[in-house]
């Protein structure tokens, strides 16, 4: 029986040692990611540094001839995860090029360039007009070969964004036919072909033969891209096995290796911070991993990944917010229990005080201790200028509530042993939270603005002149007004989020919309579609 007891207490500590390593694993992975952020800036300037030297050579080349044409295919290689509107610029240009040397094979080389463009930026239709318009019978092996990986890409991507049945499974066997087909073509063995056999078995959900395939190509390339792609799609697998701390890791993994290679069309920040919001409840990495995965999609100007993360970043701001106002309720309510035992005590200790008047010993107690509380007003005076500059900071630093907490309970205790209680009501006050809900305000105005940026013109454009006179933002501020339409722009249509988003009543957000509607131009019913019209930043080209 001890022997078994042993056992099972050996075993208990084991498994809190391993959680222990696992979490310090992920710690100290985080702070890695952290270190490449920060240096991100960094490997752009080497990215441009190559754009400006193919720039350099290109204007060395013919027009119009098969130089030109190479040089502006390196251009797009470069842009193509880069910048959007680059590549696109440079796609078009090796597709005029190739049409007017009258090439097949490249015009085939660039109309897949375009492709990967149209469905980057998630014009599906326009992909799968240039896909189906491309004739590849009897040409060369690797162009053959780059049209069936972009369009099963196409295709696996589709199915991500219909997701529903049975056209999901069908553009997934589209996909696997083509996947299938680039297979044949690729040398055994290589890390290309261990990249897309891995890609083929996940879609077929042969996650530990995917898994397999894509361990591979981490243990032999080189390519930092090559090391994103495999990692996001093992935290992918992970996910769906419920091995999440795997997952994180996997992603951590492909966000640096995004950062290495300047890659700004990624899905690997977005997909850390979900993950992080939804299965770790990490509310703070969250909303900083999503933030940066926005700033990346800006850089990148491709319309569908900006849509993706905004449909997230208002939810994990929201849930950052209410986790700092739950703290703050949990602070209030310790300092009310505090306050009620402090008045019970001060009670109690008013009646003792009026027995020990009758004593000479009590008057001569009461008297000592009147001069120590005379001794120590300057101290506890220093000591509230320090608890002020505490709780002026409070709201604004979420991760410092813990620290406050200690620092006043061990004030408290202090106070009660010495029986010091007059100061009490002095150290607590009721923090003001309005300060932080208009910073969530602040943020999300400027990330709404930055991604649809002409939606105050476009918006101002539904009213009569007269009307227009007295809108407006100021210091880049939405009107309460513009805010619910721009919630409804992202697609929060149900008055009951708004409501709580904005922190109003479902009637004020109804009788907010109904007189903005009766003031528009345009009628009532169709007011939200036209709302809904109004385009995010456009491509430059």
């Amino acid at each position: 029986m001890r022997t078994n007891h042993k056992k099972i207490i050996l075993l208990i500590l084991c498994l809190q040692l391993a959680s222990l390593l696992r979490a310090e694993r992920l710690d100290s992975m985080f702070v890695e990611l952290d270190k490449y952020i920060a240096r991100s800036s960094y490997y752009m300037n080497l990215k441009e540094t190559k754009i400006h030297k193919i720039k350099k050579e290109l204007r060395g080349a013919s027009n119009e001839s098969y130089d030109q044409l190479q040089h502006f295919a390196a251009l797009f290689e470069e842009y193509k995860s880069y910048k959007y509107d680059s590549a696109y610029v440079y796609a078009i240009k090796t597709l005029d090029i190739a049409h007017k040397l009258n090439n097949p094979e490249k015009i085939v080389e660039a109309k897949v360039r375009l492709v990967f463009c149209f469905l980057s930026s998630g014009l599906f239709k326009e992909a799968f007009d240039i896909a189906k318009d491309s004739d590849v019978e009897g040409l060369s092996p690797s162009v053959r070969l780059a049209y069936y990986k972009i369009t099963a890409r196409l295709y696996y991507d589709m199915a991500d964004y219909n997701g529903v049945e049975p056209f999901k499974a069908d553009y997934i066997a589209k996909g696997n036919r083509y996947s299938e087909q680039a297979i044949a073509l690729i040398p055994a063995n290589t890390v290309e072909y261990w990249s897309a056999l891995g890609l083929l078995k996940m879609k077929q959900k042969d996650y530990n033969g995917s898994m397999d395939a894509f361990k591979v190509v981490l243990s032999e390339t080189v390519d930092n891209h090559e090391d994103a792609i495999a990692a996001s799609s093992l935290a992918y697998i992970n996910s769906l096995t419920n091995q999440h701390e795997e997952a994180v890791i996997n992603l951590i993994k492909a966000a640096i290796a995004d950062i290495k290679s300047a890659t700004k069309e990624t899905v690997a920040m977005r997909n850390l911070a979900t993950l992080l919001y939804q299965s770790h409840g990490n509310i703070n990495q969250a909303n900083k991993y999503i933030k940066l995965a926005m700033d990346d999609a800006n850089f990148y100007n491709a319309r569908h990944r900006k849509i993706e993360i905004s449909s997230i970043l208002p939810i994990i701001e929201k849930e950052r917010f209410d986790s700092v106002e739950r703290q703050r309720n949990l602070l209030i309510w310790l300092v009310l229990t505090v306050t009620v035992l402090f008045i019970l005590f001060l009670g109690a200790t008013l009646i003792i005080r009026k027995q020990l008047k009758k004593l000479k010993i009590a008057r001569q107690t009461i008297q000592e201790q009147n001069e120590k509380v005379l001794l120590t007003n300057s101290e506890l005076s220093e000591a509230n200028k320090i608890k002020d500059k505490y709780i002026g900071h409070f709201f604004y630093v979420n991760y410092q509530y813990i620290d406050k907490l200690e620092h006043m309970y061990r004030i408290i205790n202090r106070k009660v042993a010495l029986r010091q209680f007059e100061e009490f009501p002095k150290m607590f006050k009721e923090a003001d939270i309005l300060l932080e809900r208009e910073n969530m305000y602040i943020s999300f105005d400027q990330t709404f603005l930055k991604l649809f940026p002409e939606f105050v013109n476009e918006y101002k454009l539904l009213f009569p002149p007269e009307e227009i006179a007295h809108m407006g933002i100021e210091n880049g501020r939405l009107t309460i007004e513009m805010r619910i339409f721009a919630l409804i722009r992202l697609g929060v249509i149900e008055s009951e989020k708004i409501s709580k988003f904005l922190n109003y009543s479902i009637h004020t957000i109804n009788t907010y919309k109904t007189k903005v509607k009766n003031k528009s131009i345009i009628q009532n019913e169709l007011f939200e579609q036209k709302i809904m019209e109004i385009k995010s930043v456009k491509s430059d080209t």
